[in-house]
């Protein structure tokens, strides 16, 4: 890994701890929601293709600047 993309991969979670957060307790509640219910891998791809249009748009809303 190039050490200027690792700092600036660096910058980006201290400068914007918050928007990280949110993405990562997105995805933890989807794992989790998928381990306590039995879903259907039907269910689940379409839980993850939610979680993934979410994440797209937390990321541009939350690392916009």
């Amino acid at each position: 890994m190039n050490k200027t993309n690792f700092t600036k991969n660096l910058i980006l979670h201290i400068r914007y701890p918050w928007t990280a957060l949110v993405i990562f307790i997105l995805w933890l509640g989807i794992a989790i929601l998928c381990m306590i219910e039995n879903y259907s891998s039907d269910n689940i791809i379409i839980l993850t293709s939610i979680s993934g249009i979410a994440t797209l748009i937390l990321a541009l809303i939350g690392f916009k600047g």
